[in-house]
């Protein structure tokens, strides 16, 4: 048996049976992103406050302890991201170690601000989120 028609055919129930590739969860997850602030939480319980900055009885708060992880994509377009003040890499990261507690984050393409506010990160949580680019 000739290799196409055999790749056609497990191509086809792939399709038939909703096989998706790895990013289109994120991509759907990007594309229902609506939030004004620009920046959607995808899953992880965590909570956004847009515009806003940790305070110093915040950062105390913080545990490395309860840690979690931290995923960012960016949806149309690229962006670095910071975490606490830290350049934490160009988006898309993932497995980034973030204390759980108030974080301040903040992502932009260039000068551009996409993203600034504080990501609350519930403990232990694996957290992701979509910046909306422009």
């Amino acid at each position: 048996m000739s290799r196409l028609p055999l790749f056609a055919l497990v191509l086809g129930l792939g399709f038939a049976v909703g096989v998706s590739t790895p990013g289109a969860a994120s991509a759907a997850a990007a594309a229902a992103c609506d939030d004004e602030s620009g920046l959607c939480v995808d899953s992880g319980d965590a909570k956004y406050s847009d515009g806003k900055q940790s305070t110093s009885k915040d950062r105390k708060k913080r545990s490395k302890k309860t840690a979690g992880t931290l995923s960012v994509s960016i949806d149309g377009g690229r962006g670095s991201v910071f975490v606490n003040g830290r350049f934490v890499g160009t988006a898309p990261v993932s497995g980034v170690e973030v204390p759980s507690g108030n974080n301040d984050i903040h992502v932009r393409d260039g000068e551009t601000v996409l993203a600034t506010g504080v990501l609350q990160v519930p403990k232990s949580a694996d957290v992701s989120v979509t910046v909306r680019h422009g």
